[in-house]
């Protein structure tokens, strides 16, 4: 049998992705969890998912800079809605938080894209 680390990152992206939907299932702690993930596992789709958890407060903290973070990577693996989506947080990143959430973002790509590029 194949434990949950083994999973793929599409995956574990679908498992989230049940976690979020699933009426009967919907849970979205868990739902951030396997898109964090799969999002450590460079997929962009997962990457978006989370960043738009944080920023709304779903199933994590909200956290701005987090959101903004996992966003920005998304984007810069040509996410479209990620863009878009980041535009929004950007202006809701408090001031003195910038640069933490631009430091966050490229460690984010360092560790979770570069390896899987």
């Amino acid at each position: 049998m194949i434990n949950a680390e083994e999973r793929s990152c599409t995956t574990r992206f679908e498992l989230g992705q049940m976690f979020r939907k699933e009426d009967e299932a919907r849970d979205f702690n868990h739902a951030a969890n396997w898109f964090q993930r799969s999002a450590q596992q460079g997929y962009r789709r997962a990457q978006y998912h989370i960043g738009v958890m944080y920023a709304r407060g779903v199933g994590v903290s909200r956290d701005h800079a987090r959101a903004y973070a996992w966003l920005k990577i998304a984007a810069c693996q040509g996410s479209p809605r990620a863009r878009r989506y980041l535009e929004r947080v950007t202006t809701r990143v408090p001031h003195e938080q910038h640069l933490e959430a631009q430091l966050l973002a490229r460690s984010y790509y360092q560790h979770y894209v570069v390896p899987f590029a």
